[in-house]
């Protein structure tokens, strides 16, 4: 059985100087696997509106464990330390830009480091992706909508993959909650 109980909180700001500043705050208990974690969370940002046509924003986010740090595996046949708990931190920056009255694009880049502790695992592993995504979208006159979007994600551990509940084409015994997941019925 698996357990998530999650509370935030946000705060922003906006003032006549096209400036937009916003703080998200808050705390997560996830119990699965026979373990407990409480994680919390800090992600400020800013949005400037450059001019009518140009908005630009960034900003980053920390992430982690309350109680992290190196524990030592008694029945395993290492009795090297292991790294325990979560510890993470983002950046990322993001344009959007109104070409005409009917063509909109943007673009984002973000990058996330640290370490992370899943429920299913005995000691954290590390953690590195960068991202880059954009798109575009295009009103034609009847009114239909055109969007094109890419996303690349580069994964320098492997290791993003596995998210909250594991990936689900992992094999048979991972947690997954997804309708077409496990053995196909044909």
């Amino acid at each position: 059985m698996l357990a998530v109980l999650a509370f935030g909180c946000a705060w922003s700001q906006d003032d006549t100087s096209r400036t937009h500043v916003h703080l998200s705050t808050g705390a997560t208990v996830a119990s699965g696997f026979g373990r407990t974690q409480a994680l919390s969370w800090v992600a400020p940002s800013v949005e400037l509106k450059m001019s009518d046509r140009l908005t630009v924003s960034g900003g980053f986010a920390a992430a982690g464990t309350l109680l992290g740090g190196y524990e030592v595996h008694r029945y395993t046949p290492s009795m090297a330390p292991r790294k325990h708990g979560t510890r993470l931190g983002g950046l990322w920056a993001m344009a959007e830009y109104k070409a005409s009255d009917r063509l909109w694009l943007w673009a984002s880049v973000t990058h996330v480091g640290g370490y992370a502790q899943w429920l299913w695992r005995d000691a954290s592993v590390p953690l590195g992706l960068t991202a880059v995504s954009g798109g575009l979208a295009y009103e034609f006159p009847r009114g239909s909508l055109l969007e094109l979007y890419f996303h690349f994600v580069h994964d320098h551990y492997g290791t993003a993959m596995e998210g909250l509940l594991a990936h689900p084409w992992y094999g048979a015994y991972t947690p997954s909650l997804e309708l077409y997941s496990g053995p196909w019925p044909f």
